[in-house]
């Protein structure tokens, strides 16, 4: 087979697939309560209106008459517990104020907030390696001057 019909091959196999439908697709994650079970409601206090289910394996929320489910990096929301689930972009502003105790695997922004440097100009390592006369990286010496 001469080279060029083996990259042309090539390129309609990988402009198929990449075009496939299904590929196309966003991730889902099946949100739905296990059959006869049976969610237990707590408020979160830091969260006006913000419900969590303790007893459930997975994050599921209530808000108003929405429940919303957080797996894998991902919002769904729905109007029962049984569905049918839609990908959301974002959870409502007041989800932010949710703690990592409420999420079986919490979100980025609720795993805790960074403290930096402590107010330091440089990294711990840093300073030392400074106040010992030691001499920094080019990048660091700009953000000390």
């Amino acid at each position: 087979m001469p080279r060029f019909t083996k990259k042309t091959l090539l390129l309609v196999v990988l402009t198929l697939l990449l075009g496939h439908p299904a590929l196309a697709q966003p991730r889902r994650a099946a949100g739905s309560v296990p059959p006869n079970l049976a969610p237990r409601w707590d408020q979160i206090p830091e969260a006006p209106g913000v419900y969590y289910a303790p007893n459930l394996s997975q994050d599921m929320f209530r808000y108003g008459n929405l429940f919303y489910y957080y797996s894998q990096g991902l919002w769904q929301i729905a109007q029962a517990l049984t569905g049918p689930w839609q990908v959301i972009q974002n959870p409502p502003p007041v989800f932010y104020n949710i703690g990592p105790t409420y999420f079986k695997s919490p979100p980025g922004w609720a795993r805790g907030k960074k403290t930096g440097w402590g107010g330091a100009q440089l990294p711990p390592g840093q300073m030392k390696k400074l106040e010992r006369g030691g001499s920094l990286p080019p990048g660091l010496m700009k953000k000390s001057e």
